[in-house]
């Protein structure tokens, strides 16, 4: 058939002879692959530059193909970042251990594709990402949870080439700008995010959408320690307290739909990475040093403080699920995943890390800085406690 070429490497069909596709279609082919983790930035980014008219319909073996690619490419990337591991996690009310695939039944594990991942694929291979029109907004409610994560490792792909492309306009329509599982993991990327947008967890706390967040957790903890060590390079406070906002508004979000699906122990990786991060010699600087606060108010000062400390400030409330599990008793409904909340909890010290936290935070507390007194200081309270500056 004239103007055709072969699939790209890899996306062979598991049996049959090599199959003949369109331009189109390979370029496809190759922003999945590359979405997936089996074509590299250099290869996959140019395609996301170039833009072809867009087909009538694709070929009955690219669409073979590209499903073929997700069901397998997908799995294979859950296994690979975290779902090998022996964790322990809550199905049904009981503690469940082993890999993945071992402590969930294989039906909850099934990865079910939409007609909209295959449009997003044709989107994005015949359009910039931030290109207007036409316009890509399915309808929430038609998403399903294996959808959203082939989005989610599109968006792990497309922020890896320049603003031009326009994936920063992508983030900020809907299914992106709403994508739970985008903000938790990239943070600073919605620091942008219209004042209005919210991330929607519902998908992640429940059914495939919470085996995937599960097999997550070890990327998870990883990209909230880069963002937290990233703060000690910022310099401009403004800067500083959008990415801060944008923390507030994905952990208050994601610990809400924690705490009314029950799965507390989603939330491991923010312990794991907070006693990482809150090491025996922690200090404000580490958050706050790289800050041009010259001539800045007190008020904005503090404001960017509390901005900064946005991860550390939420141990408190992850605290405080501690202290309601000590109060669970045997024959109380939620008794197994308040032990496994507070098993997590001793694990990585958390009563030591918290402490270590609210040390970080008196350190940068500006009126310690400035060397005045607290507010509403008792009467024999010392006007200057001596801290020291970051």
């Amino acid at each position: 058939m004239a103007g055709t070429t072969t699939p790209p490497r890899g996306a062979e069909a598991p049996e049959g002879p090599m199959q003949t596709v369109s331009r189109f279609e390979a370029n496809l082919l190759r922003l999945l692959y590359f979405f997936l983790g089996r074509e590299p930035a250099e290869r996959g980014l140019p395609l996301v530059e170039e833009r072809l008219p867009e087909p009538t319909c694709l070929s009955r073996g690219a669409v073979r193909l590209a499903q073929d690619a997700l069901a397998r490419g997908c799995v294979h990337l859950l296994a690979a970042r975290g779902g090998w591991r022996r964790e322990r996690h809550l199905r049904g009310g009981a503690v469940a251990e082993g890999r993945l695939w071992q402590r969930t039944p294989p039906a909850d594990l099934a990865l079910r594709f939409s007609r909209h991942s295959l449009e997003f694929l044709i989107r994005v291979t015949a359009y910039r990402p931030g290109d207007k029109e036409p316009a890509w907004q399915p309808p929430a409610g038609e998403l399903t949870p294996a959808d959203l994560l082939l989005l989610y490792f599109a968006h792990q792909g497309l922020r890896q080439g320049a603003d031009s492309l326009g994936a920063p306009e992508l983030r900020r329509r809907p299914p992106f700008v709403q994508h739970g599982l985008c903000w938790m993991a990239y943070p600073e990327d919605y620091a942008a995010a219209p004042a209005a947008a919210r991330p929607d967890f519902a998908p992640w706390t429940a059914g495939p959408g919470a085996a995937m967040l599960e097999a997550l957790q070890p990327e998870l903890e990883e990209r909230w320690l880069a963002v937290e060590a990233g703060k000690a390079r910022l310099t401009d406070p403004a800067a500083m307290r959008a990415l801060g906002q944008s923390q507030e508004r994905v952990l208050a979000a994601f610990l809400d739909a924690l705490e009314k699906a029950g799965r507390r122990d989603l939330a491991r990786f923010l312990v794991r990475a907070a006693a990482r991060l809150l090491g025996p010699h922690a200090h404000a600087g580490m958050w706050t040093g790289g800050l041009a606060l010259g001539g800045m108010r007190l008020a904005d000062r503090a404001a960017t403080y509390q901005a900064a400390l946005a991860f550390v400030r939420a141990l408190d409330r992850l605290e405080a699920w501690e202290r309601r599990a000590r109060g669970v008793g045997y024959f109380d409904e939620d008794y197994a995943a308040a032990q496994l909340w507070k098993a997590d909890w001793e694990l990585a010290q958390g009563d030591i890390v918290c402490e270590r936290a609210r040390a970080v935070a008196r350190q940068a507390d500006p009126l310690r800085q400035a060397g005045a007194a607290p507010p509403a200081p008792g009467p024999d309270a010392n006007p200057n406690p001596g801290g020291r500056p970051s």
